[in-house]
């Protein structure tokens, strides 16, 4: 019966991994077997350190700091850092790292920390770089790893305008998810991406009531989900149970038409 369950070990990465969504995920790849975790964090370093002492707390070896996606050499060498912490190679790898400013179409720019500039660099770009750098180092020491990248359902279903740089940066995110993923399939790297439809985050918390109840009235569940729920099925997908998974982007929307 052991393999109907989706398991994983080893030294599992996260980025982004005190996040909402993030820390969830951390946890979930602790509970499907995961017995070192290397995550990063933004500017709440409180959070991580607490995050970190919870996952010492369960017998589990963590290695995290702040990294930039952006700087090539930089992620590479944090790798390397995560290895050497951690006592073994990176075999699963989540990148949950994303922004997602709500703005009047006629109010956005491309310039500024809320512009379409920055919000490509960190949704799509610094993804790009990170994608490749690990995928890279699993092809180098033939690992078998697997890599989801979390890409979001406005990249294939929104069409709102406060959201429009998110959205295209979503739908590009997932675009280069299946073009790199083909590249490393015969390396026996699995690459996909779970798209998320709402979900109770700091991240909406800047969405319009009025535009909250629109999508509520499309969502088939009735609501938002929940991190965990999207943790869960990340786990799924990047372990055991995912064997058969190359390049998807997979919707988990609780309904939404």
């Amino acid at each position: 019966m052991e393999k109907y369950i989706s398991k994983l070990s080893g030294h599992a990465l996260v980025l982004g991994g005190s996040g909402g969504i993030g820390s969830e995920i951390v946890k979930a790849l602790v509970a499907n077997g995961a017995k070192a975790i290397s995550f990063t964090y933004g500017g709440n370093k409180a959070k991580a350190e607490s995050l970190a002492r919870e996952l010492v707390g369960l017998g589990v070896k963590v290695y995290f700091e702040p990294v930039d996606q952006l700087n090539e050499p930089s992620f590479k060498q944090f790798l390397e850092n995560a290895v050497n912490a951690n006592g073994e190679e990176i075999s699963v790898a989540v990148n949950s790292i994303g922004i997602s400013p709500n703005i009047p179409l006629e109010e956005q720019t491309l310039d500024g920390k809320d512009g379409w500039r920055n919000i490509f660099d960190v949704n799509v770009h610094g993804c790009f770089i990170s994608t490749r750098a690990i995928a890279e180092r699993m092809k180098e020491k033939k690992v078998p790893g697997s890599i989801v990248l979390i890409t979001s359902t406005n990249g294939i279903n929104s069409q709102s305008e406060i959201s429009a740089h998110y959205d295209a940066s979503k739908a590009a995110q997932a675009m280069m998810m299946r073009i790199v993923a083909e590249k490393y399939a015969p390396f026996g790297i699995r690459i996909n991406g779970v798209a998320p439809g709402w979900i109770n985050t700091s991240m909406n918390d800047t969405l319009p009531e009025d535009e909250r109840a629109k999508e509520m009235s499309r969502i088939w569940s009735g609501r938002f989900a929940e991190p965990s729920e999207i943790a869960t099925f990340v786990a799924f997908i990047v372990g055991s149970g995912g064997s058969y998974a190359y390049g998807q982007n997979f919707m988990i929307d609780g309904g939404y038409r």
